[in-house]
């Protein structure tokens, strides 16, 4: 569901799954609330700079994605 959610954000979904998630938006208040969330909350983590996060809080996410990530 995640990777589905920032696909579409990002615009990377193919054109029929992008075309059918919006379809569904627009009849489902609590998903459009979802992305409109979503949206947000990756809106406000690219202003954040590494310097405005503590060291331990950095090393911790960074450990995080590297277990968790695979791109």
């Amino acid at each position: 569901m995640v990777r589905l959610l920032a696909d579409f954000i990002e615009g990377q979904l193919p054109p029929t799954e992008q075309a059918a998630l919006e379809q569904h938006l627009s009849r489902c208040p609590a998903c459009l609330a979802q992305v409109k969330t979503y949206r947000s909350t990756v809106s406000l983590l690219r202003t954040i700079k590494d310097d405005d996060l503590p060291k331990e809080l950095r090393c911790t996410l960074k450990s995080f994605l590297d277990r968790n990530c695979t791109n």
